[in-house]
């Protein structure tokens, strides 16, 4: 009788919620896992699903985070981080985007741009407010608003306008409940940039359905062909509605090392810092040092990327043309993505990124993983070296002109 009765109070245990049963995986952990199987099987895959610079952290910044370790910097700081690196964090945002932050009170160090994303979301939203989402976009915009309690209303992109919002059909999605708007610049996935213009249309939005305007700036010193970037929080009367997600990641090769910044205004920042304080406390210390060597360093290191990710961008672009089947529709002029769109009338996005994987072991993101509008494009990232490059685009074209011979 005990042994039954003990049975099934555990078959009754459930250790996940209901609320986590509807938050999906990201649709790259699907595409990232089957490439590990086809290499342990002894296959080189050529992986340009993987959305992170393929370099080595830059070796000043490496040396200044051993330093600090060395010499014993090794215990919790502050909740906001460290001074000095909220001060080169205002100074940076200050030189790069001409805007004017309070290290003291409107700047927070954290784990990353995601953890920047989850903490103002969680600071910010009520149970089931609205922010309006791109589609497509970055897939854990719908993942993290949903933990915070809200509901993401995705908002269709606009291929023919640079995959700019379409504010018109953005209109009639606002209701009672709409709190806040997301932005993305440069895009994750089609590497858009937003111009002036569309900033400015932003900004009337915002104003109009007093929305706040969260903007994920993790990409915003990856540009080409002269192109540049612009934060809302650079118009001065946009500042007091914006918050900026921003990230060394990505400018810095840093990835690993979970270096972010909130830039937002003070009240925002002190509900940031109390759900960081039942968090994680603090970010890490000799890291944060490592984090300053990048931001007051010398910068030609993000230059030489950039210059390698142009290279690498031409041979993915000019490989599209000579495929059949595939287009690029709009240059991308940051990031380091391709959006490709494909004309494979008997396949949807992910299964041509399926058979790309498993018939010549080139690993992509199927467009659908980034919203109901991705579908019929793939994420091609170009974070592999130009010889890889080269290779993938070789192999892509060969599998786009078998499907082509078997339509």
């Amino acid at each position: 009788m005990g042994n039954n009765l003990e049975e099934s109070v555990i078959m009754s245990l459930s250790f996940s919620s209901q609320r986590m049963s509807e938050i999906p995986f990201a649709g790259i952990r699907k595409v990232f896992e089957k490439a590990a199987k086809i290499e342990a099987g002894g296959n080189e895959v050529i992986h340009f699903e993987i959305g992170r610079p393929d370099f080595d952290t830059p070796s000043h910044i490496k040396k200044a985070a051993a330093e600090a370790l060395e010499n014993g910097f090794v215990h919790y700081t502050p909740n906001l981080g460290i001074m000095g690196l909220r001060k080169a964090i205002a100074q940076s945002v200050e030189n790069y985007k001409s805007i004017k932050y309070d290290p003291s009170s409107e700047i927070m160090v954290v784990a990353g741009g995601q953890q920047a994303m989850y903490l103002s979301l969680q600071a910010f939203l009520e149970p089931d407010d609205e922010i309006l989402v791109p589609d497509p976009g970055y897939s854990q915009f719908f993942s993290c608003i949903k933990l915070c309690g809200g509901v993401a209303v995705p908002v269709p992109l606009l291929e023919n306008e640079n995959f700019s919002m379409n504010f018109d059909m953005a209109e009639k999605l606002v209701t009672s409940r709409t709190r806040g708007i997301i932005i993305n610049t440069p895009h994750n996935p089609t590497g858009s940039v937003l111009d002036q213009q569309q900033i400015e249309e932003l900004g009337r939005f915002a104003e109009k359905h007093d929305l706040v305007i969260f903007s994920d700036e993790a990409y915003d010193r990856i540009v080409y062909d002269k192109a540049k970037v612009y934060s809302p929080a650079a118009i001065p009367n946009l500042k007091k509605r914006t918050v900026i997600w921003g990230s060394l990641s990505k400018t810095y090769s840093m990835t690993g090392w979970r270096i972010g910044y909130l830039a937002a205004p003070a009240e925002l920042i002190r509900s940031a810092v109390k759900i960081q304080q039942n968090l994680l406390l603090s970010i890490c210390s000799f890291a944060q040092v490592g984090a300053i060597a990048a931001l007051e360093g010398s910068q030609v290191c993000v230059d030489d990327m950039v210059s390698e990710f142009a290279s690498r961008r031409e041979v993915i672009l000019n490989g599209i043309k000579e495929s059949p089947g595939l287009s690029c529709t709009n240059t991308p002029l940051g990031a380091f993505y391709v959006f490709v769109k494909h004309d494979t009338p008997l396949m949807n996005s992910e299964s041509l990124a399926e058979y790309l994987l498993d018939r010549f072991h080139v690993a992509m993101v199927p467009g659908s993983s980034f919203g109901k509008n991705g579908e019929g494009f793939l994420r091609l990232s170009y974070s592999a070296s130009l010889e890889q490059c080269q290779k993938g685009m070789e192999l892509i074209i060969k599998g786009m002109t078998e499907i082509e011979k078997n339509r």
